[in-house]
């Protein structure tokens, strides 16, 4: 008799505590959510910090902290900082452009578990190459055009919100659009700049 409601028991909570098991990883995973897209003034600070810590005193490492963050859509979408190499005449800016696809890629992907000083060099040319086209625009172009870089920008802020809540999922799914919208504006600014205000050009001086 004791084992009949024994089992009478376990048939009748079973189920009763997968529910709250479920209903506690929805109050988490909501948890989650709402830090990732209301982080605060004290995020800002904190992701600004450990920015300038990782392309000053700690370049060899990703700043990730999941044990594996390989993902080709993370990764290997870096190859679209390429793009802006089609939309100038300059070789000079094209290797440019070029050599961020290959450090993005590089840091991304192929070192993206490992400690290796690509980290560090990426994020001082994406730094160098993010502040140059906001310069390069706003001088330019009317100076509302700026607010663009804003996309691309929350992009890569919630994906250091999404390190924060160890959640690579996450991190992988802003990332990649970091790379997506950056690389396109960046490729459409730079035509706008060079081949229709034609900024460089000695001929339209």
């Amino acid at each position: 008799r004791r084992q009949r409601r024994r089992g009478k028991q376990t048939f009748l909570w079973a189920p009763m505590a997968e529910l709250r098991t479920r209903a506690a990883a929805t109050r988490i995973g909501r948890a989650d959510s709402k830090m990732l897209a209301s982080g605060g003034p004290t995020d800002l600070v904190d992701v600004v910090k450990k920015h300038i810590v990782n392309i000053t005193l700690d370049m060899k490492t990703s700043g990730l902290p999941f044990e594996d963050a390989k993902n080709v859509w993370s990764g290997l979408s870096g190859c679209l900082y390429a793009l802006p190499m089609l939309a100038t005449p300059y070789n000079w800016e094209r290797f440019l452009w070029l050599l961020q696809a290959f450090l993005s890629v590089s840091a991304d992907f192929f070192y993206v578990n490992d400690l290796h000083i690509v980290h560090g060099i990426d994020r001082i040319f994406a730094t160098y190459n993010t502040i140059r086209m906001i310069l390069l625009v706003g001088s330019n172009l009317p100076i509302w055009t700026v607010i663009f870089a804003a996309l691309p920008l929350a992009m890569y802020y919630n994906g250091a919100l999404a390190k924060k809540t160890d959640r690579v999922d996450r991190w992988i799914f802003f990332h990649t659009l970091w790379h997506l919208t950056g690389g396109l504006l960046c490729a459409f600014f730079t035509y706008m700049v060079r081949y229709v205000y034609h900024v460089g050009d000695p001929a339209y001086g």
